[in-house]
């Protein structure tokens, strides 16, 4: 679509941008005369010139402004009917006033909700709190696309029978003197339909439009029926009234205003300003599937709101965007800003010179066009969605569309939002939050240990179960965890599982809903004697679990900042509760010495080419970028390689312990430090220095041997856990 306006483009602009006025008039006249009717009935035709004026008002901000060209705004229904209930009530409350009084009671209120509803409007766009309509699910929105439909069709049979159809009056469809009034413009619209979903000439809807007026009147003429029988018997638009339709407002009326009556129409005025909010952006987001093309929404509210402040001041109903008369030139893929100006323009000319010709435009065509677009709602969302949408979704547009037809707008969109949110509910509680189910045996923290020491939570590994959780966990989806969790202990031996981890790394939300089912896992930990280790949480998420009393406190609830750290704490605790007192023996220097050389004397010769040191906690033993001149054995305490991503921050990249070395990669490859090493505690190491190596390496190649062929076993474990934590993640 393109804004730019092309000779090509020409006629059907000027065709579409007339006949939307030509749809538009009668409907803002009608708003007018539902608003003013009853007592205020002698006052129609001012009201109808006051309301006309600010709808030209509304039309031309609207079109002028909007983030897509060709969108029609023009006075509601749904405003006007509310504000009709209004007049209603404002009238029967000033019994004894003159009519007057009344009068123009009942235009201030229009005028301020017009007012109020255009700031609350600009309000929420001022914000950009617009985007909370693209939570309307796409079925509600076609649900709402199809009800529109079903109304239009509606409304263009009232339009060619000249009065409104319902279930009670649908017997007058039938009958003999009536289906000369609307069956050929069923017939126009439906062919209108086909036309446009068979043929995109840009001269196809122009012709079908003059050709269907020529055949019209030839007919007619043929028939015998002149233009009063025509207009008597209903096949013409109008009667309108004659003439001028605006006139000046009386300002010496405004002392007769009361007040106090309009101010106890404040639900009603609110009532509307929320009403309309939701239709303009229900309407634009169906505009936008219907334009295939995404709006600025936030532009939208701005602009109708500025509309609806200097359309109120001019004395118009709340208006904004129409969807099935701005539909129409989507349609014919037309998207020109000129299209609103010639609507405009209609009503304009119509309230300084009256609406003689408009009455010479037969029902046929207002009515046919009507039915058109509204048929085209219904086959786009009735038949083509059968073969796009789920069947859930397409019976949920079934739901919304008999609910707008029995209830109305808003009562089928709300039904539409709640089976929605329910199905939603249903579907998502489907998804599996755990991400990755691991065990000790799969995945070890990266502390490196003594080979004995490995080999034993290798073996016990079963015993700490690792449940990595994704996504947002409410309680559709929490309770499948205490689900798994049940079926885990139930399969498995008792003694089995021993620590639960729970990662939330990878979870983006905890809503309050879902910590009950952490409630109920804290009581199976304590009815079967298992820790509950819960890592990486945001603080939000521990918030809500500590208000629930599961807190560090617990003595079956243990806290860690990420997995690693909560898995290297499950380690410590299954060794020494299962190896006690060897496997402390197991993780000294000596220890390791005595498996890495055949006889005691060469651990001792060994002994003579390193180095005792002793260091006290947060003691840096090796600072990135350092000369690799050294090797560390661990004899006791525990350090930690970390890697400085900048200044000042840190992630540990391994733990180390009693039994364990640091900083042999640096010594064989000859390159500079690549991580820091720290003390976490008061530590006891031994030194092997570059030049210590060398003397080794030229004086004692046997220990040479046997230590380069320790030190290759500790890299192979190494890279064998690693296979197997990568092998488990990716399986």
């Amino acid at each position: 679509m393109r804004n730019k306006l092309g000779v090509r483009e020409l006629l059907p602009v000027l065709s579409i941008g007339l006949v939307d006025g030509a749809i538009v008039l009668p409907l803002v006249i009608s708003f007018a005369i539902l608003i003013f009717s009853g007592e205020l009935s002698a006052f129609a035709t001012t009201g109808i010139g006051i309301v006309l004026l600010g709808g030209v008002i509304v039309q031309l901000v609207i079109g002028l402004t909007n983030s897509t060209p060709g969108i029609i705004g023009a006075p509601q229904d749904s405003p006007a009917a509310i504000l009709g209930l209004a007049a209603t009530a404002i009238v029967a409350s000033m019994k004894g006033a003159p009519a007057e009084a009344k009068f123009i009671t009942v235009v201030m209120t229009v005028i301020l909700t017009s007012i109020v509803s255009g700031l609350f409007f600009l309000f929420i766009g001022g914000f950009k709190l617009s985007r909370f309509v693209r939570f309307i699910p796409y079925p509600v929105v076609g649900g709402f696309v199809a009800g529109t439909g079903l109304l239009l069709v509606q409304g263009a049979l009232g339009v060619m029978l000249g009065h409104t159809l319902s279930l009670t009056n649908l017997g007058t469809l039938l009958r003999t003197e009536n289906l000369l009034l609307w069956i050929p413009g069923i017939l126009f619209g439906t062919l209108v339909l086909i036309v446009s979903r068979r043929f995109n000439h840009f001269l196809a809807y122009p012709a079908l439009l003059i050709g269907t007026v020529v055949i019209f009147y030839v007919l007619m003429w043929i028939s015998g029926f002149r233009i009063p029988e025509m207009r008597e018997i209903g096949l013409l638009l109008g009667p309108f009234p004659q003439g001028a339709l605006w006139k000046p407002l009386d300002l010496s009326l405004l002392r007769q205003v009361d007040w106090k009556v309009i101010f106890s129409q404040s639900s009603d005025i609110a009532a509307v300003a929320i009403i309309s909010l939701v239709s303009l952006l229900l309407n634009a987001s169906a505009l936008e599937l219907i334009a295939q093309k995404d709006m600025d929404l936030n532009r939208e509210l701005i602009s109708t709101g500025i509309a609806n402040i200097a359309g109120g001041l001019g004395g118009s109903s709340v208006g904004y965007h129409m969807l099935g008369v701005s539909s129409l030139s989507f349609r014919m893929g037309i998207s020109n800003r000129l299209v609103s100006l010639l609507a405009a323009s209609v009503t304009g000319l119509t309230l300084l010179f009256g609406a003689s010709l408009l009455s010479l435009i037969p029902k046929l065509i207002a009515g046919g066009l009507i039915f058109f677009v509204g048929l085209s709602f219904l086959t786009e969302w009735l038949y083509d969605a059968w073969f796009q949408l789920p069947r859930i979704d397409y019976l949920l547009v079934w739901v919304i569309l008999i609910v707008v037809g029995a209830a109305g707008f808003l009562k089928g969109v709300g039904t539409g939002i709640v089976i929605a949110v329910v199905l939603f509910v249903m579907n998502y509680s489907r998804i599996d939050i755990i991400k990755d189910a691991l065990t000790g045996t799969s995945y070890q923290s990266s502390t490196d240990r003594p080979f004995e020491h490995r080999q034993l939570i290798t073996r016990l590994g079963e015993q700490i179960q690792i449940l990595r959780l994704h996504g947002f966990i409410f309680f559709g989806t929490s309770q499948s965890l205490v689900n798994r969790v049940n079926d885990h202990i139930k399969k498995s031996e008792p003694e089995k599982l021993h620590y639960l981890i729970l990662d939330f790394q990878h979870v983006s939300a905890l809503d309050s809903s879902a910590v009950f089912s952490f409630i109920r896992l804290r009581q199976l930990a304590d009815t079967h004697q298992f820790h509950l280790i819960l890592t990486d949480l945001n603080s939000e998420t521990k918030h809500k679990l500590a208000r629930a009393g599961l807190t560090e406190q617990d003595e079956r609830i243990h806290f860690f900042p990420n997995m690693d750290y909560g898995m290297e704490w499950c380690e410590s605790k299954l060794l020494l509760d299962t190896g006690g007192s060897s496997i402390i023996r197991a993780g000294t220097l000596r220890m390791q010495l005595k498996k890495m050389f055949p006889t005691k004397e060469q651990v001792d010769r060994f002994m003579t080419y390193l180095e005792k040191e002793e260091v006290q906690q947060y003691h840096i033993i090796i600072n990135q970028g350092d000369p690799p001149d050294s090797m560390y054995f661990i004899d006791s305490g525990e350090l930690t390689t970390r890697l400085e991503v900048s200044k000042g921050k840190f992630i540990r990249l391994r733990s180390q312990s009693g039994g364990t070395m640091v900083g042999e990669m640096g010594l064989f490859l000859k390159q500079s430090r690549t991580a820091t090493v720290v003390a976490d505690k008061p530590t006891v190491l031994y030194k092997l220095s570059l030049d210590e190596y060398n003397r080794l390496m030229r004086d004692d190649p046997e220990l040479a041997f046997h230590l380069h062929q320790w030190i290759g076993r500790v890299l192979s474990v190494r890279l064998a856990e690693n296979n197997r934590t990568l092998e488990t993640l990716l399986s």
